[in-house]
Formats: structure tokens, C-alpha cells, sequence
């Protein structure tokens, strides 16, 4: 039953990502899935990689 919170977290946290790397003008649907995949190691790169925000 543990394992299914996971999954959600990873889940949420991965729309959360794609979310903001759609305004940043970054590829949404990759840092997406890779962020669901391996949310441990691609949520510390994503907050150092991510580009500033395109306004608009």
C-alpha cells in the first residue's frame, strides 16, 4: 500500500515539474517523465539546471 503513496507523490511532483518547465520555456514533457522516473535524483538537477522565467 506504500509503494501506491509513492507512485502519487512521484506523480504529483512530476506535473508540478512539467508545469514550470513549460513557463521556462524547457521541455516540459521530458523533465516530466524523467522527473516521475527517478524523482530523487532529477528534482535537485532540475532546481539547479532550470532556466529563469520567459514572461508572457
Amino acid at each position: 500500500m506504500s509503494y501506491l503513496f509513492g507512485i502519487i507523490i512521484a506523480l504529483v511532483v512530476a506535473i508540478i515539474i512539467g508545469k514550470d518547465a513549460s513557463s521556462r520555456g524547457m521541455n516540459a514533457i521530458g523533465w516530466g517523465i524523467f522527473t516521475f522516473l527517478i524523482c530523487i535524483i532529477t528534482l535537485p538537477i532540475y532546481l539547479i539546471v532550470r532556466k529563469p522565467r520567459i514572461n508572457g
